[in-house]
C-alpha cells in the first residue's frame, strides 16, 4: 500500500526534503502572514514607489517578499499535514491522523476519529490529498481570525477490486495558525461551494462497516451486518445476470452503498431521486472542469434509497449494475438506450425465473398504456420526471432492436453511442449506420410493434 505524495511543483529528491525542512522550520518558528502584515507590505511598497530615484539602479539580487515567503511556507506545511494524514490511514496510526486537528474543536476531533476508522475499514490501495486552490470567505475569516486559510482539497483514492484507476473527489478544509503551527479547525465550511456529492462519500456520513464478496463491496451502518450480507448476496446474483444477459465483457466490481442517509455522493433521495429504489452515480479520475469540461469517468457505484434497503434484490441490482458496467464507456448514450438496456437485462432475469408470461404481460401494458401517452422516444430532458412509463418504452425499444439486429450488435451500438453520441446529430448518424433506423423511424416501429409470442 502507498500514499500519494503531493508535489505541486516542488523539486524532487533531497532538495525537496530540504525545502520541506526549511519551510516547516519557518512555520514552527511562528511565520504567520496576517492581515496586518499584508497592509504593512502594501504601505512599504507605496513608499518605495514614491521615493524611487528616476535613475535606473543596477540590477541586484532580490529576496522574496514576506508575502511570497509566508505563502510558500504555508503551502509546504499544509502539504506535509496532508501527506501525514494519508500515511496515517495506510499505517493505521490514529494519533498521526489527528495530530493537526484543532484540539479545541472537540466535535471535529470526534468526527475525525470516526472518519479515520471508516477510511481504515475501506482499505485503500492508494490514498492521497493535495491542495487545489485557496478560497476566500469573509464570514469564515471573521469567525476564525486573520490567519485563516481556506483551501479546496482533492482526495485521490483507489479501492482495491472496485476502482480500475484512482478516482478523485473534493473536500474543503479550514486551517488556522496557532502556537506556531497549522491546525485543521473545520472540514465542512466550504461544502456549499464544492461540486455535487462532495464531502458526501460513504465514509463521511457516520460509522460504517464493509461487507465484501467476489467483485462486491457493500457499505452499511456499523452493526447492520445482516442486511449488509444480504445485499452482498443479491449483488453477486445481479453481477451474474449482467454477465449472462449483456455481452460486454466487464470484469469490474460493484460498490453498493446502503446507509440510512437520503443524500450520498450525488444521489438525493429527498429530492430528484425520491421515487427511485436506487441510483447509480459516476466516479471520476479527473473531476468535471479539471482536465476536461465533462471530467474523465473512471467507473460507477450504486446507492440504495434508505426506504428500500429491505427490498433490494438481484433484479433491482442487475439493472443498476448494468449502468455501472457501462459507465466507463463515456456516458453520451441517450437515456432511452441506457435505461432500456438496464431494463432489458433485469427483465431477462425475471423471464428466467418466472417464464415468458410475466414479460409478455408487461410488454402488452407498455403497448396499450405507455406508448399512447408519448409522441416520440423519451428525450433526455425530463426523462425521470415523465409520468408515462418511459422505462417500459425504453425497454421495448431495446427489445425491438435486439430482435432486428441481434444482442451483440445492440451492445456495439451502445458502446458507440456512449463514446461518440455527444450531440443529436452524432446519435442520429450512429443509430442509422448501425440499425438502418433513425430515432423517428424507431419510434414509428414501436407504435406498430406486435409482440412475438
Amino acid at each position: 500500500m502507498s500514499a500519494t505524495t503531493p508535489n505541486d511543483g516542488l523539486p524532487a529528491g533531497p532538495r525537496r526534503w530540504l525545502g520541506l525542512v526549511l519551510a516547516v522550520a519557518l512555520v514552527s518558528g511562528g511565520v504567520v502572514y496576517t492581515v496586518e502584515q499584508r497592509e504593512q507590505d502594501a504601505r512599504e511598497r507605496t513608499v518605495a514607489t514614491q521615493t524611487a530615484s528616476p535613475t535606473p539602479a543596477p540590477p541586484k539580487a532580490t529576496k522574496p517578499s514576506r508575502i511570497a515567503a509566508a505563502v510558500a511556507a504555508r503551502r509546504v506545511a499544509i502539504d506535509t499535514i496532508l501527506l501525514r494524514r494519508a500515511q496515517a490511514v495506510q499505517t493505521g496510526n490514529e494519533a498521526q491522523f489527528l495530530a493537526n486537528v484543532d484540539p479545541a474543536n472537540k466535535k471535529l476531533r470526534a468526527a475525525q476519529k470516526i472518519l479515520f476508522a471508516n477510511l481504515v475499514e475501506i482499505g485503500f490501495t492508494e490514498l492521497g490529498y493535495s491542495q487545489a486552490e485557496e478560497r476566500f470567505n469573509p464570514d469564515i475569516l471573521k469567525a476564525h481570525g486573520g490567519t485563516t486559510y481556506l483551501v479546496r482539497i482533492l482526495m485521490r483514492y483507489q479501492i482495491p477490486k472496485v476502482d480500475f484507476t484512482p478516482v478523485t473527489t473534493e473536500l474543503g478544509y479550514t486551517f488556522i495558525a496557532r502556537g506556531g503551527r497549522w491546525l485543521l479547525t473545520a472540514d465542512d465550511e466550504l461544502d456549499d461551494d464544492l461540486g455535487p456529492g462532495a464531502h458526501r462519500e460513504a465514509w463521511d456520513l457516520g460509522r460504517i462497516e464493509v461487507q465484501r464478496g467476489p467483485r462486491v463491496l457493500v457499505v452499511v451502518e456499523k452493526g447492520d451486518t445482516t442486511r449488509g450480507r444480504a445485499i452482498a448476496t443479491e449483488a453477486a446474483e445481479g453481477l451474474h445476470e449482467v454477465a449472462t444477459y449483456w455481452p460486454l465483457k466487464w470484469t469490474g466490481a460493484v460498490f453498493v452503498i446502503a446507509l440510512d442517509e437520503t443524500e450520498v455522493r450525488d444521489a438525493k433521495f429527498a429530492d430528484e431521486d425520491i421515487e427511485s429504489a436506487a441510483s447509480t452515480g459516476t466516479a471520476f479520475s479527473s473531476l468535471p472542469g479539471q482536465d476536461t469540461a465533462d471530467g474523465t469517468v473512471a467507473g460507477g457505484y450504486v446507492v440504495i434509497n434508505p426506504n428500500e434497503r429491505d427490498r433490494v434484490d438481484e433484479i433491482l441490482l442487475s439493472h443498476e449494475i448494468t449502468h455501472v458496467a457501462t459507465a466507463h464507456l463515456g456516458g453520451y448514450e441517450p437515456l432511452w438506450l441506457a435505461e432500456g438496456a438496464a431494463e432489458y437485462v433485469s427483465w431477462r432475469g425475471i423471464e428466467a425465473v418466472s417464464g415468458p408470461g410475466e414479460v409478455g404481460k408487461w410488454e402488452q401494458e407498455v403497448i396499450d398504456d405507455a406508448i399512447p401517452q408519448l409522441t416520440a422516444l423519451p428525450s433526455d430532458l425530463g426523462f425521470y420526471q415523465n409520468s408515462a412509463d418511459v422505462y417500459g418504452v425504453s425497454w421495448l425499444a431495446v427489445r425491438l432492436l435486439v430482435q432486428r439486429i441481434g444482442l451483440g450488435q445492440v451492445e456495439e451500438l451502445y458502446e458507440d453511442m456512449a463514446r461518440n453520441g455527444t450531440d443529436q446529430a452524432s446519435r442520429d448518424r450512429i443509430l442509422l449506420s448501425r440499425t438502418g433506423l433513425t430515432e423517428a423511424t424507431l419510434w414509428t416501429s414501436l407504435t406498430t410493434y406486435r409482440p412475438q409470442r
